[in-house]
């Protein structure tokens, strides 16, 4: 599986182009996000993927060591450049864009996720799980799950919502509207780590940066690539910082170790917006999956991890992870096509979602 992981790295590092004129107004727009998301949706399959398998002690060493240290790292970019996609959007847009929010962003995204936890659903009354009422209902919520993933769906539902109410609050006063999110966060940060697992909480700032730095990206810009002295010293206090405050979670509980996991995951996701200061992106397959591929990769993954589970691929790890992949991709495809055309039947098709082909769980 070291030959897979490493693969997956390598795709992202091919995709590299060196842009001598150094950064501008689209070194993060919507190509260079979707790729590097769909680096890291990639590592969430493959993670996925190895909870599904067993491999002896001494084989897939790289692999081991992978599972060992990623955490929620692999999610950050989601959040970070979700949060900088809506504020650009917000900043160009205005109220027509935030007259949206309810509609096509928030009910769009529920209804797909709700349509895809009853797939569950069914596929697990078909096979004799058990389940309860109040489970059930949960799941439909992000708060449980019957065999799909939820949680990051309730994070982002959730900044959706405060992000709403935060520009309906102050709708001409940026500022002011991202202090009410700060907030917000703070608040479901120390109520999501007391009543919910960690991963609920620990990289929900990320959000919030991401709005910050779209704020004040031309600065902060300016500020790194003044020459590639400071550009390298950024780069290497970036990584620096992320190091030491993930070691700080490893070594730490409580409130300590949730601040310093928030660290990390904001310092991570700026290690690649670093990398686009200089570096321009290119990798149609990578931008396809992290970009109108998405949500349904994301939600539908483990239905062919759990169906090839039961057949002799399980003994071919390599062989079971592409076929996971190919199946998951047509899933992915057949879900959008059948939700697409039930919600330009009901209730119109959003209109952004439509015209640029981006998933709802992405903003540029």
């Amino acid at each position: 599986m070291d030959f897979i992981l490493l693969l997956i790295i390598a795709s992202f590092a091919l995709s590299l182009r060196y842009r001598p004129s150094g950064p501008n107004a689209a070194d993060l727009d919507r190509q260079t996000t979707t790729t590097i998301n769909g680096l890291f949706l990639l590592l969430v399959v493959f993670s996925h993927f190895m909870t599904y398998v067993t491999l002896p002690a001494h084989f897939a060493r790289l692999t081991q060591v992978w599972m060992l240290v990623k955490g929620q790292l692999i999610v950050t970019t989601f959040l970070f450049f979700s949060g900088y996609g809506i504020y650009v959007q917000l900043k160009k847009r205005g109220r027509q864009y935030l007259k949206t929010f309810p509609k096509h962003r928030l009910l769009f995204l529920w209804s797909k996720f709700a349509l895809a936890v009853t797939l569950y659903l069914v596929i697990g009354l078909m096979t004799g799980r058990a389940l309860t009422v109040p489970h059930v209902l949960l799941s439909y919520l992000g708060l449980a799950t019957i065999g799909n993933s939820a949680w990051y769906i309730f994070i982002i539902l959730f900044l959706y919502l405060l992000t709403y109410l935060a520009w309906e609050l102050f709708p001409t006063n940026n500022r002011q509207a991202v202090g009410f999110i700060v907030l917000g966060c703070l608040a479901y940060m120390l109520i999501a780590n007391w009543l919910l697992p960690e991963y609920y909480a620990n990289t929900v700032f990320c959000y919030v940066a991401g709005m910050g730095y779209a704020h004040y990206k031309a600065t902060i810009e300016r500020v790194v690539c003044q020459n590639w002295s400071r550009y390298l010293l950024v780069g290497l206090s970036t990584l620096v910082i992320f190091a030491a405050s993930y070691l700080i979670c490893a070594r730490t509980g409580g409130l300590v170790r949730l601040v310093s996991y928030q660290i990390a995951g904001v310092m991570f996701a700026f290690c690649f917006v670093w990398l686009t200061m200089r570096f321009k992106l290119h990798n149609p397959i990578l931008a396809y999956i992290g970009g109108p591929a998405m949500f349904a990769i994301y939600i539908l993954q483990r239905l062919p991890m759990m169906g090839l589970q039961q057949t002799g691929l399980v003994n071919w790890p390599v062989s079971y992870f592409i076929s996971v992949l190919g199946l998951t991709l047509l899933l992915g495809w057949l879900f959008d096509k059948a939700t697409g055309m039930l919600w330009s039947h009901s209730l119109g098709r959003p209109k952004q979602a439509t015209k640029s082909k981006e998933s709802p769980l992405m903003h540029r």
